[in-house]
């Protein structure tokens, strides 16, 4: 089974209502599909990017998304992803 992770569920500029799923503290600036997609690599979610799909909430802007393998619930996939961006990016 795949989960979708969606830039937006890890945007620091984002509020909840916007989209965002971690809290503020986790969250990273503009994460890019393959700043995701390397976190979920090593984390071995098998992440596939599919560049072209927008947020159903913002249909107006494209920014992708990353499939990756949910053998983890999804918000903890979400933190784990957040903070390994966080950290690579120091």
């Amino acid at each position: 089974m795949k989960a979708v992770i969606w830039p937006v569920y890890i945007d620091s500029t984002k509020t909840k209502g916007e989209g965002r799923r971690v809290p503020q503290e986790y969250a990273v600036k503009s994460p890019k599909l393959r700043e995701i997609s390397n976190a979920a690599t090593k984390i071995g979610l098998n992440p596939e990017i599919e560049k072209g799909k927008s947020y159903p909430r913002s249909w107006w802007e494209i920014s992708g998304r990353v499939m990756v393998d949910k053998n983890l619930p999804k918000q903890e996939i979400l933190l784990k992803i957040s903070k390994m961006i966080k950290a690579s990016r120091k």
